[in-house]
């Protein structure tokens, strides 16, 4: 029998792909707290690497100094009469760049090559200071390896190739020269004789020296404090010192260098510029020696005002011009409005005439008259008054039009009569010699290189004062005299080590839950499958151990309603119970329940049993069948024989009386599977089966039938054709979320009813049902009470 209140999952609501979510902190935890076995292993993992890390870590001594650095030009400034600042001065901080320039690679080489930085030992707990010191490593020495052996006494050492053969020895104390290195031999710091040493490459070491240094500067002062990061003690001072020093001889030379590339490209630019004076003073002699020459005379000076005149005239004309033909184009083009009216007026101020301003000012009139009768008083363009005004505008842009046409020609011809004028003014000038801007021209010229060769005498002084002077301006103010262990950031990593790991842990949790595609809460399955949950069963904790006489080994009864009715569990079966008797009506009252599940151990045959127990407790009879033919376990629940049974009843081989137990437990009769048949399903769906149930239903106020599970096997829906539905049992965190699809399509396509869902093995995991358990389990009894209590309730017979 079908529902019709019950929709099929898919045809509303969210679609078929629904996985459960989250939406509440609690949630959240609910998610940790199913999955910290994974949040604790990987914290494990986690952490104990962070321990095996730090145990790891070399212990480093950090050496600092302070330095100042001052005005390269400081010393200078007193003998030079200008400081000359250039653009790069305003934007670049000084004291940056110095500490950038101590920690670049040409300062780091120099440590490199001055300290004999490339010869360390092989071996990583040693560092260079226990087996030598003032070492000296020629730049032309390639890579490779050696061996320093020292002799049973520990008093004198050898240094070998990796040929073996001998370079050179000494006593310790004293230098061992092997002529492209030497060094001071030190006493061996371990009992072993024989320690390898290499000769790295100077990039590799440069890197390591600049990733040491650091520097932080003074607030407000030009003194900064640097800092160097060595796993030699006794090595890291020298390196910083020596770093220091290269960086002040650094800066000198730099200074000096500039000061001589200034110097030579000045003495250039001085020879230069002392021929282009001579240049022009001959020149000057000469054109005075070789030409008579006057001053202006008052023509010249009367042509020039007339040029001058003419030019200024004909640009106004021009401008006039243009105007003129601007308007003309949005008079043909239509386009002319009121603003270009005030514009036109606004330009021609002055220029035009009298009946030309008559004209604009009585288009812009005829305007104003038309636009005040379009907007205040509502008329519209076919409206004879505006038909009228717009006739009167035409005429006034003709007329307008012609005005200017006229005032256009006006203009032009006296442009061109200007233009005559001004070349004619042209040809005069012309006519006089130009013997005076001659003589202005050579005596500019001749200012102008006497003024620039007085300017590199002086620049030149300035240069040799500034090269003179150059000296170190970086000065050292404490010298770095030893070294303080740093100690190795172990609680920090492992702090840092189990925070990661936690991070990872609950990422992998929720990761987890994200990939988990399991029926888990009562929303999964009513959003999922849209059905209703009935019941929501927890996990099962009062049990019953029988004896399997088939298999020689204990196992859990699942009678916890008859067992402990105070369960949490009993309470769950008589909600399920009370909302599946809602569910039945007087015209279609429910008497015949089939519980199945999509697959095997999910619940259904404990389901099953306690329901009909539950059912049999109100005073109603009520008949328990399993009719799981392949895998029946409820006669081993009841303790009771398989055979005779619902097989033997079906192909007549005994009565009804015969097979069905009387009374198991009180108003409860059991029928159990009888022997297994070689066709189950013919069996289930035969007419006999059919009689079976009108015989059993008109005997019976209710039947539970315990089928097989819904996708193993094809006996429950069969079954649950001739029943009056199914319940279907799914277990939480294990029922597949498709098995749950696929069982409830199936019923459904044959026409079962399905009443709803029977969620069970529900923990407080799941964070739906939590707060169900978490209520109900707050309102039970003590484990006293309970155990007070237990006497009473074992006087009283639930069967």
């Amino acid at each position: 029998m079908n529902d019709p209140n019950l929709r099929p999952p898919g045809e509303s609501g969210p679609d078929r792909g629904y996985t459960s979510g989250v939406s509440h902190l609690a949630d959240y935890w609910q998610i940790v707290t199913r999955r910290m076995w994974l949040i604790l292993l990987i914290f494990g993992v986690t952490t104990a690497s962070a321990i095996w890390a730090v145990s790891q870590q070399q212990t480093f001594h950090r050496s600092t100094l302070s330095l100042q650095v001052n005005d390269p030009m400081e010393r200078t400034r007193s003998l030079v009469p200008q400081v000359r600042i250039s653009s790069m001065s305003i934007y670049i901080d000084p004291v940056q760049s110095e500490m950038e320039v101590l920690k670049s690679a040409t300062i780091a080489s120099e440590v490199v090559q001055r300290l004999g930085l490339r010869l360390r030992p092989t071996a990583p707990e040693l560092v260079r200071s226990s087996l030598f010191r003032d070492a000296w490593v020629s730049e032309s020495l390639p890579d490779g390896r050696f061996e320093l052996l020292y002799d049973p006494s520990g008093e004198r050492a050898q240094l070998r190739d990796e040929d073996g053969t001998v370079l050179g020895s000494a006593a310790v104390g004293s230098e061992l020269n092997a002529g492209d290195l030497r060094f001071v031999l030190r006493p061996p710091p371990q009992e072993s004789r024989s320690y390898g040493l290499q000769l790295s490459g100077t990039r590799q070491v440069t890197g390591e020296i600049q990733n040491g240094l650091s520097s932080i500067p003074r607030i407000n002062t030009n003194i900064i404090d640097i800092g160097f990061i060595h796993a030699d003690q006794v090595l890291a001072p020298e390196i910083l010192n020596e770093a220091v020093l290269a960086l002040r001889a650094h800066g000198a030379v730099r200074v000096k260098e500039m000061a001589l590339r200034e110097l030579e490209f000045i003495e250039s630019r001085l020879d230069s510029a002392r021929v282009q004076l001579d240049e022009s003073m001959t020149s000057i002699r000469a054109f005075k020696e070789s030409q008579t020459f006057t001053n202006l005379s008052f023509r010249e000076q009367t042509l020039v005002t007339r040029n001058q005149e003419l030019v200024e005239q004909m640009e106004a004309y021009d401008r006039e011009r243009s105007v003129y033909a601007s308007t003309l184009r949005k008079l043909v083009d239509g386009v002319l409005s009121e603003a270009d009216l005030v514009d036109l007026t606004a330009e021609l101020a002055g220029v035009q005439t009298a009946q030309l301003s008559e004209m604009i000012r009585q288009l812009q009139d005829a305007q104003a008259r038309l636009r005040l009768l379009l907007t205040s008083e509502g008329k519209t363009l076919d409206h004879p008054d505006a038909r009228a005004i717009r006739s009167q505008i035409g005429e006034l842009e003709i007329e307008l039009q012609q005005g200017l046409v006229a005032n256009q020609r006006v203009v032009e011809a006296r442009l061109e009569t200007m233009s005559r004028q001004l070349q004619e003014v042209i040809s005069e000038q012309r006519a006089f010699p130009a013997l005076e801007n001659r003589l202005q021209t050579l005596e500019v010229q001749q200012k102008t290189d006497e003024e620039q060769y007085r300017y590199l005498l002086n620049q030149l002084q300035q240069a040799r004062i500034t090269e003179a002077a150059a000296t170190p301006y970086v000065d050292v103010i404490d010298s770095a005299f030893g070294s303080s262990p740093i100690q190795p950031r172990g609680r920090i990593n492992l702090l840092l080590g189990a925070l990661l790991g936690m991070i990872l842990g609950v990422g992998a949790a929720f990761f987890l839950e994200y990939l988990d595609r399991t029926v888990r809460t009562s929303s999964d399955v009513e959003t999922l499958l849209g059905i209703p949950v009935l019941g929501v069963i927890p996990r099962l904790r009062k049990i019953v151990e029988e004896e399997m006489a088939d298999a020689g080994r204990r196992r859990r009864g699942p009678m916890v309603v008859a067992l402990d009715p105070v369960d949490p569990a009993a309470e769950a079966y008589r909600n399920l119970r009370m909302n599946l008797m809602f569910m039945s009506t007087p015209d279609a009252a429910i008497r015949t329940i089939a519980i199945s599940s999509p697959g095997p151990e999910e619940g259904k045959s404990t389901t099953a049993l306690n329901f009909a127990i539950m059912l049999a407790q109100q005073g109603q009879r009520v008949l328990l069948v399993d009719a799981d033919l392949r895998r029946p376990s409820l006669h081993r629940a009841l303790d009771l024989l398989r055979e005779p049974g619902l097989t033997n009843l079906l192909v007549g081989e005994v009565e009804s009386r015969e097979a069905i137990r009387p009374n198991v437990l009180p108003n409860m009769d059991f029928l159990p599977s009888g022997p297994f048949p070689p066709n189950p399903s013919e069996l289930l769906s035969s007419k006999a089966m059919q009689r079976l149930l009108g015989e059993t239903e008109g005997r019976y106020a209710y039947v539970v039938i315990d089928t097989p599970p819904v996708l193993a096997v094809t006996d429950a829906a069969l079954l649950g054709s001739h029943t009056d539905g199914i319940l279907l049992v799914l277990r939480s965190g294990e029922t597949e979320q498709r098995a749950a699809e696929r069982a409830v399509d199936q019923l459904r396509r044959i026409g079962v009813r399905v009443f709803g869902a029977v969620l069970n093995e529900v923990t407080s995991a799941s964070s739906d049902e939590s707060y169900y358990l978490q209520y109900y389990h707050t309102y039970q009894p003590s484990e006293r009470s309970k155990d007070r209590d237990q006497g009473m309730l074992s006087k009283v017979r639930f069967w």
